[in-house]
């Protein structure tokens, strides 16, 4: 199974984001997609954690979550977010600031069918971010889930699917050992990417 699926891609900063990723991957770096999402709270609180994105295009990035998730939640709240990728091993991080909205049921269907077995039975019985009694009663949950329905297709559940983070801004650090590190800035104005420097 791919890490990411790459689609077209002709903007700019895009394609440089590919390119860093692929940098990352061939030096063997450990879940090169994974990257740390940022949410806001009903009460203007930040709240981060990491999540893979399973799509990058023109369009955007792709991550998929329970959307009763904290997350979840959040980004129906306020649709804003940003995104981190750091990967020590090419001493190169991107920050990406925008907009998030669900993707299409057809392509949450398309993406769940692809994953493991294991990996739709969790999304079954896993209520993500709900309070529960211990983790035995989750693995034992999720065990008898399994023999219930062995042999037979695991549908997504209603509330699991994809978003897509429509980026607005993107910034591109690079380490320097001299700290003078290198900071491009590309910003979405009028349909149009405007590249700047920026100083570290």
């Amino acid at each position: 199974m791919k890490l990411y699926e790459s689609l077209e891609i002709t903007e700019k900063p895009l394609i440089k984001l590919r390119e860093w990723l692929e940098e990352a991957i061939f030096v063997g770096t450990a879940l090169p997609h994974a990257m740390n999402l940022a949410t806001v709270g009903l009460k203007g609180r930040p709240s981060s954690r990491m999540v893979l994105m399973k799509s990058l295009s023109d369009n955007g990035l792709v991550f998929f979550t329970d959307y009763s998730s904290k997350k979840g939640k959040q980004l129906k709240h306020n649709q804003y977010a940003s995104c981190t990728f750091w990967w020590p091993a090419t001493d190169k991080q991107i920050r990406i600031e925008g907009c998030c909205n669900k993707i299409s049921n057809t392509d949450s269907d398309k993406y769940f069918e692809s994953r493991p077995w294991g990996s739709k039975i969790s999304a079954a019985v896993s209520m993500q971010s709900e309070v529960i009694e211990t983790y035995d009663s989750l693995v034992k949950e999720s065990i008898k889930y399994e023999e219930e329905n062995r042999g037979q297709e695991i549908r997504r559940p209603e509330r699991w699917g994809g978003f897509i983070l429509q980026p607005q801004r993107i910034e591109f650090w690079e380490n320097q050992s001299n700290r003078l590190h290198k900071r491009e800035l590309f910003e979405l104005i009028s349909n149009d990417w405007k590249e700047s420097l920026l100083s570290p």
